[in-house]
């Protein structure tokens, strides 16, 4: 038997609410510890370790190539799933998608693709049905990608100056 260390005013009460409902002092603590213990619903578990979505689970960018990158980049996906997990839980909860509310992290980690642009999560099967507006910091990336330029700030305002006719 453990022993657990109270103030003399939160014993009293305990005592008090015990001789009150006519039970024993550690049956009323171990009604309440039940009631704040996690149901068997997915919502209420605690979320796996991050450490468990595994090299295989994560798709790696196709430009990412160098070993210190890569491991940047698992390490990245692996402190953000948790939270787009719950992102995707609370979206499944509020249109009532009970089968993907039941997901534990462990099954999420080998089926979630990502949160779209409208915020619906979406499984890595529905790849091919969804279309993904383009990103248009990617499309500025791969504009500056193919150029000289070293100083994009006073390339884009001599390009909108050229483009629009103003001057900066």
């Amino acid at each position: 038997m453990g022993q657990l260390i109270v103030s003399e005013p939160l014993a009293s009460r305990i005592r008090a609410i015990a001789r009150q409902q006519k039970r024993p002092e550690a049956e009323l603590l171990a009604d309440l510890v039940e009631r704040y213990e996690p149901k068997g619903d997915p919502r209420h578990l605690p979320p796996r370790p991050a450490e468990s979505l595994t090299d295989a689970d994560i798709e790696l960018p196709p430009d990412t190539t160098e070993p210190t990158d890569v491991e940047q980049y698992r390490a990245a996906i692996r402190s953000l799933r948790p939270k787009l997990y719950r992102i995707a839980r609370r979206y499944w909860l509020k249109v009532g998608d009970t089968e993907r509310l039941a997901l534990t992290d462990e099954e999420l980690d080998k089926v979630f693709w990502l949160i779209d642009h409208e915020g619906i999560p979406r499984f890595k099967s529905e790849k091919d049905d969804v279309h993904l507006p383009p990103d248009p910091l990617e499309t500025l990336v791969n504009l500056f990608a193919d150029s000289k330029v070293t100083d994009a700030s006073t390339s884009v305002r001599e390009t909108m100056a050229r483009k629009y006719g103003r001057p900066d």
